[in-house]
Formats: structure tokens, C-alpha cells, sequence
């Protein structure tokens, strides 16, 4: 089952400096959609989390882009539950078109359900939500990995949690390390982004400080890690950005 796509108009807060569409207010609007993917099956969010004390926590995406829209044009984003694999993941998909009916973005997502009662993870199986899938339909393969890359990073940038990081589960809000990531990175690579994946890994919480280490890079690609600086050994976030020309070395 997929929703109705769901129209979005890019406004000028949404842009970045080159008044392209920002890529954590994209985040911000895949959420949107499932969110309203799950109000067209008949599930409330937040009677999810304040009736029934379970939650959905994303766990990693994957973005691959062709074209981020500029201030003033519309997009619609379709959102679908996929598949579970394994069971307990969910696996949901996003496609974004331009007003002309291009897509210009595809992502896929894996979700875990939470029990607020005591913050574990459960098989989708075993909560009180029967989603309905739609395997049929596929935006990305949804295989992401775990990165693993060699040699020795260097600290790019120190981000110190606050107040504005901050989302209703008391953590830092996924969409939060898109900026993060980016900030990590040259303006003249920003220009070249082609995909970006985000594999969170470990809560960030208020007043934490993450060091953001960049590993050496591929031809095509930049990884980067969130490490908690007082704890080295705990990895907050993985992330890989994809361009779209081979990088200089």
C-alpha cells in the first residue's frame, strides 16, 4: 500500500545558500510522509507513543540523489512499507518527483519498533500493529551496511548537543546529522553530493559532545564517524557521502 503522494512546496527556510532544498528538511519531510503513510492505515503516532508506549526508531538510510529542487517548486513524496527482513526490521521506501512527474530522489529506510517500557527493540511480529507491505515496489535495494573503513581519521568537527538538536524522545532528531555531516564536509563537495547514508548506531543525548572523524577517502566517497569525545569507543553515527566525479587526491 502506498500513500497519496504527498505534496510538499519548498519554501525559502527549507533552502540552503544555493537555495536548494536542504537535505535534513528532505529528512524532515520522508518523516512527514510516513507519517502520513501510517494515518492512511489507521495508526496514530502519538497515541503510539502516549496510549500504547511503543515507537518506530529509525536505524539507518540511504539516499541516492539526482536532483535536489529549488526554492519555490513542488515535490511529492510517496512513502511505503516494503518489507520486514529481518523481522525485526521494517524496511520503507521514498520516492520524490518533481511537478513534472521526474523522480528526482529515491531512499530507502529500515525502522525498529521500540517498547517504551523498556527501550528495547521487539520483532514487529510480537507488537500490537499489523502494517500492511507493499514488496512489489522497491525505490533502493534495501542492503546497508555497516561501514568498515581503513585508515586513520582525522577530527573534522566537534558538535556540542543542545537544546535545538533535540526531538520529542529526548535525543538528537535523525535529521540532525544530515547538517552535521555536511558541515563536516568542503562547500565545493556539498555541490557534488550524489548519495548519502546514515547508519545510527548509538542515542545522543543533551549536552553530549560528538567528534566527527573523517576517514581517508575513496575516489568517490567520504566516510564519516560520530564518536562520543569523552568516549572514543562508542560510535554515535556511521556516514557515507557519494559524489558525483572522482575527489582529488
Amino acid at each position: 500500500m502506498i500513500t497519496t503522494p504527498k505534496k510538499f512546496t519548498i519554501g525559502l527556510f527549507d533552502c540552503d545558500l544555493h537555495k536548494r532544498l536542504r537535505v535534513s528538511r528532505l529528512c524532515e519531510f520522508f518523516q512527514e510522509a510516513a507519517l502520513a503513510h501510517l494515518r492512511d492505515q489507521g495508526f496514530d503516532y502519538f497515541a503510539m507513543i502516549d496510549k500504547d508506549r511503543f515507537t518506530l526508531m529509525l536505524s539507518r538510510i540511504k539516499l541516492r540523489i539526482s536532483k535536489l529542487p529549488f526554492w519555490g517548486e513542488d515535490i511529492f513524496i510517496s512513502a511505503w512499507l516494503k518489507s520486514y527482513n529481518p523481522e525485526k526490521v521494517a524496511w520503507c521506501d521514498y520516492d520524490v518527483r518533481d511537478s513534472q512527474g521526474n523522480s528526482v530522489v529515491q531512499a530507502t529506510s529500515s525502522w525498529l519498533l521500540i517498547d517504551l517500557k523498556d527501550c528495547n527493540a521487539i520483532p514487529f511480529s510480537a507488537g500490537p500493529y499489523r502494517f500492511k507491505l507493499t514488496p512489489e515496489l522497491s525505490a533502493l535495494p534495501e542492503s546497508i551496511e555497516l561501514l568498515e573503513p581503513s585508515g586513520m581519521p582525522k577530527t573534522v568537527l566537534v558538535k556540542n548537543v543542545k537544546y535545538s538538536d533535540l526531538d520529542l524522545n529526548n535525543h538528537v532528531n535523525n535529521c540532525r546529522y544530515s547538517d552535521w555531516v555536511l558541515d563536516a564536509i568542503s562547500m565545493e563537495e556539498i555541490k557534488r553530493i550524489r548519495s548519502i547514508q546514515l547508519n545510527y548506531m548509538l542515542q545522543v543525548e543533551y549536552d553530549t559532545k560528538v567528534a566527527l572523524m573523517r576517514f581517508p577517502h575513496s575516489r568517490h566517497h567520504v566516510v564519516i564517524f560520530g564518536v562520543n569525545e569523552e568516549h572514543p569507543e562508542e560510535v554515535h553515527f556511521q556516514a557515507r557521502i557519494g559524489f558525483d566525479k572522482p575527489l582529488l587526491t
